[in-house]
């Protein structure tokens, strides 16, 4: 086995700070500049572009990331700091700049020969996180500082070859990960595209539906009510300390909010956002527990067709009493229902697209299970990588 040392995270490398950015220059409306915040890190290191700032000012040149940039988290609004110094990569995206934010630490390599991998690796290992977390201040919002995390201490191969091995096995997992994911938004897509051909356009297999003139729909098609052909229930209230654990996935308007060991729904669903994220649509495959911030549907017509049928739709706050999505007005909005053939057509083509989604998704798991079970085990030589045939 090769030989192993001990290094000090700051011999290695240093650690900037991210710039103060105007608050009255952030902007509710999407801009190409992206202020890359602690929210941008998931749990277990990795970066997160579900919720993305937006910003629409002034920006220093020095403070402009770039596609590959480590950089960490030195700040975390949770209880359990369970995100505090996890690095992530700037992603590639050449629609958008990503900025370097304040709270946010830019890892500058004093070292050049030292692999950026096996560092950006070792960032995400739990040995490392619980040192951040352990030294971290603050009661209610925890945070770190580049001097504790450059203090940190840890073994490596000296081997920069076997340093590089080690991070491309890591790598490799992530890339089958994203290639993964790739092939469901291409899925996605071409599910949404059905829906606007078939029932927007009135196109089937490239043919155009004839249309009554007298309500400018196909024949057979009628327009509705909402509460004709679907209902909203509300979700339960869940505590979030009962949110943490269990097997079913707890949904509220703004998607999967934990985990819990009951359900509500038994088996596919959907969910539809009524508080904060107003009109927000998600499908969940299995059992699932709504909570009070949402509604869940329930339908005599085919879910995969309310589904995008909801997803089309423009819901708006109008609840006067507490701002939200009333469900008596709700019920009134009006949408077009084609006939029963057509949507059973449909659900069959869905079903199949869902299908391979699903099986994604279900690779993707196992993929992260496995990395994550081996990402320890090769950080601290627990595994022996001298004879593993791996291109670096």
């Amino acid at each position: 086995m090769s030989e192993w040392q001990e290094y000090t995270l700051g011999d290695i490398v240093d650690i900037k700070h991210g710039y103060a950015f105007r608050g009255d220059f952030f902007s509710e409306t999407p801009t190409i500049d992206i202020l890359v915040t602690p929210g941008n890190f998931k749990i277990g290191g990795g970066f997160k572009s579900s919720k993305l700032k937006y910003y629409n000012g002034v920006i220093p040149n020095d403070y402009i990331l770039s596609c590959g940039d480590i950089i960490v988290t030195m700040t975390d609004l949770s209880k359990q700091a369970d995100t505090l110094g996890y690095s992530a990569k700037v992603p590639n995206d050449p629609e958008k700049t990503f900025l370097h934010n304040q709270r946010i630490g830019l890892l500058k390599f004093k070292d050049k020969s030292f692999d950026k991998d096996f560092i950006y690796w070792l960032l995400r290992a739990e040995h490392y996180q619980k040192f951040v977390a352990g030294s971290a201040t603050g009661a209610t919002v925890k945070h770190s500082s580049p001097s504790r995390i450059r203090a940190f201490k840890f073994k490596a191969p000296t081997s920069n070859v076997l340093r590089k091995k080690i991070a491309k096995i890591l790598s490799n997992y992530d890339d089958l990960i994203e290639n993964n994911l790739k092939r469901i938004k291409l899925l996605e897509e071409s599910a949404r595209l059905t829906y606007e051909e078939w029932f927007l356009r009135f196109r089937i297999d490239g043919k155009k539906l004839d249309v009554d003139p007298a309500t400018n729909l196909p024949f057979g098609w009628e327009e509705v009510k909402l509460g004709d052909v679907c209902e909203l229930n509300y979700g339960k209230a869940l505590v979030a300390s009962n949110r943490k654990g269990g097997e079913y996935p707890v949904y509220g308007s703004s998607g999967i909010v934990g985990q819990h060991d009951e359900y509500i729904c038994n088996g596919k669903g959907i969910i539809l956002g009524r508080k904060g994220n107003v009109g927000s649509v998600f499908w969940s495959e299995a059992n699932f527990y709504p909570i009070d911030t949402c509604f869940y549907i329930t339908s005599k017509i085919s879910l995969y067709f309310i589904y995008f049928l909801l997803k089309n739709m423009s819901f708006i706050n109008n609840d006067a009493a507490v701002p939200g999505l009333n469900r008596s007005a709700a019920y009134l909005m009006k949408c077009t229902i084609p006939e029963e053939m057509l949507v059973e057509h449909f659900t069959k083509t869905i079903k199949t697209l869902f299908s391979q989604i699903q099986n994604y998704e279900n690779q993707n798991q196992v993929l992260k299970e496995a990395r994550n079970i081996l990402l320890p085990r090769l950080m601290t030589g627990m595994i022996d990588t001298d004879d593993m045939d791996v291109a670096v």
